[in-house]
């Protein structure tokens, strides 16, 4: 059976190491450590959504579901370039795309960022779109029907597209590329010329090459354009509805068009049906959905041949920075993350499960983690919380809900300020994470401060198990970095065993809602269960100086 470097059965301490094994390791794979199949050589099985985020699965080969990574995220803000920079000052990322009005789109820009194989596109509206309702998204497979009734009555057809037409594209997105338009008197009134053209002609056949030469034409001058007010309405909407945030979690994938069926036929949104996007550096192929019951979008990128820094239609960075600017970033301590471990999606009451399924359902994800009020409360809050992954364990979601607890916890403030579900947090993996938050730090990015009892308990915890770390203790401690290892892998010689290391950020908005991770793996492959009351402490010390740390009437 293949196994990856990462396994639970892989020595720690080397393969010349002396090594003891994990006690029951069947249920610990099942548990934390799910087999992936490879692809070319493992079956494709069928199961259920329940059977996928079942705490008993029935075998532990999953099928390949076709992702391969995170891609990127993207962040909607009032002002992307100040966002860029303050990315590469405070966390060492470097600009290296830019989408704007100097390569023509005409109302959005973007500004992608990068640390190791992280990418975040930061992204703001160049104008204001007066009535963010007339394009409605996202809409849904049903609605795809509409666009296929050519065998129907031609009478019946024409009174739909009479209404299709005039009301989404003439009377909006035709007023905006004439606006826009470098030569306005060529623009042509699509919606009114094509139904005026349909309706002459008497019967489509007749016609059908007259429209399909209108279409094209009004396709190739305006679909920039189009595409441009699409984005613009979407990220207006965001950012009236919840501020600075993350709006979508992109994935890399290896086929485009059978993901995208099988998200929408299990009741995700549409933003943009498949298309192929190209320029000299190649070609992708790309769609996006979004989650049902939330504006949270994927979208699903299957490279085809390209090889340029982010995706077709982006020019690199144009934006220097000024000689002693650059000067300055160059004199600080070096950021280095390697990849996006997980991003977290906050819900309200009881939506969890139902959520969890969702993915089940949409992207064949299965539960690989979780933890519920028993493991992980204070006493004063406490939260449920269920990992899906992708079948390759590349990609992985956390989905948390509030429970019943004292006082209103982390996910009620962040449901209180975010105003619905979305994404709280973001961690960022580093194979230095005593390093890369020494460099943080100095670079200003501030992090939640763990108490001396969290870190008297944690080395007793050690002493009893007889754990000795990589990393010196007192480095852990004056970092206020959380730790949880698992001591049946311990190896007798060494000392050492599994663990991860992880510390997290304060809001890096004022309002309480998306903050980082840093994340360090040891071959632990868990999400921090014994950090949790940690790191519940921390962030309740937090909430009480915001003020919204309140017993529940």
């Amino acid at each position: 059976m293949h196994t990856s470097g990462n396994s639970l059965f892989s020595n720690p301490n080397g393969p010349n190491e002396s090594y003891t094994p994990v006690s029951n390791p069947e249920s610990r794979l099942l548990s934390e450590l799910p087999y992936y199949p490879v692809l070319d050589t493992d079956p494709i099985f069928q199961f259920s959504c329940d059977e996928l985020i079942g705490d008993r699965f029935p075998i532990t080969k999953y099928p390949f579901d076709g992702f391969v990574n995170f891609h990127s995220l993207k962040i909607c803000s009032s002002n992307a370039k100040q966002m860029s920079k303050y990315l590469q000052l405070a966390m060492g990322f470097r600009e290296v795309a830019y989408r704007g009005l100097e390569n023509d789109s005409r109302l959005v820009a973007s500004h992608v960022v990068q640390n190791g194989s992280i990418l975040l596109e930061i992204v703001n509206t160049l104008e204001t779109i007066k009535d963010d309702n007339v394009l409605r998204f996202p809409y849904f497979k049903q609605d795809l029907s509409l666009f296929d009734k050519f065998e129907k009555d031609m009478s019946t057809y024409l009174e739909e597209f009479k209404i299709t037409t005039e009301d989404l594209v003439f009377d909006y997105v035709n007023n905006r590329i004439e606006s826009l338009s470098i030569n306005p008197l060529k623009s042509l009134k699509f919606g009114r010329h094509m139904y005026n053209t349909i309706v002459k002609g008497g019967k489509y056949q007749k016609v059908s090459k007259e429209v399909e030469k209108i279409i094209i034409g009004v396709i190739n001058d305006s679909e920039l354009i189009y595409n441009d007010i699409m984005e613009c309405t979407l990220i207006q909407k965001f950012l009236k509805s919840h501020a600075e945030g993350v709006m979508d979690i992109a994935f890399n994938v290896n086929n485009v068009d059978e993901i995208f069926e099988k998200a929408i036929s299990a009741g995700a949104g549409i933003i943009r049906l498949p298309r192929v996007l190209s320029d000299e550096n190649g070609s992708v192929k790309l769609a996006t959905v979004t989650v049902p019951n939330t504006d949270i979008q994927h979208t699903l990128i299957e490279n085809l041949d390209y090889t340029g820094t982010f995706l077709p239609g982006y020019s690199e960075s144009i934006m220097g920075l000024a000689q002693g600017y650059q000067e300055q970033l160059d004199s600080l301590p070096a950021v280095h993350f390697t990849s996006i471990d997980h991003c977290v999606e906050n819900y309200s009451w009881n939506q969890m499960m139902s959520q969890a399924k969702i993915y089940a359902k949409m992207f064949g994800f299965h539960k690989y983690w979780s933890v519920d009020e028993m493991d992980v409360s204070t006493g004063f809050t406490a939260l449920r919380s269920i990992v899906m992954s992708s079948s390759n364990g590349q990609i992985k979601m956390p989905i948390n809900e509030p429970v019943k607890s004292k006082f209103k916890g982390q996910i009620d403030e962040f449901n209180d300020f975010y105003g619905g579900p979305g994404v709280q947090h973001i961690a960022l993996r580093t194979n230095d994470i005593v390093q890369t938050v020494k460099a943080l730090i100095r670079r200003g990015i501030e992090f939640n401060q763990a108490s001396d009892r969290y870190y008297r308990n944690l080395q007793q915890r050690l002493a009893n198990d007889d754990i000795e770390l990589y990393e010196d203790i007192n480095d852990i401690k004056s970092l206020n970095i959380l730790i949880d290892y698992d001591a049946t892998t311990r190896n007798k010689r060494t000392k050492r065993c599994h663990y991860i290391l992880q510390i997290f950020s304060q809001p890096l908005h004022d309002r309480p809602t998306l903050f980082i991770e840093v994340i360090q793996r040891h071959h632990h492959n868990g999400f921090g269960k014994g950090t949790f009351k940690g790191l519940f402490e921390t962030i309740e010390s937090q909430q009480r100086l915001r003020g919204t740390l309140v017993e529940v009437e």
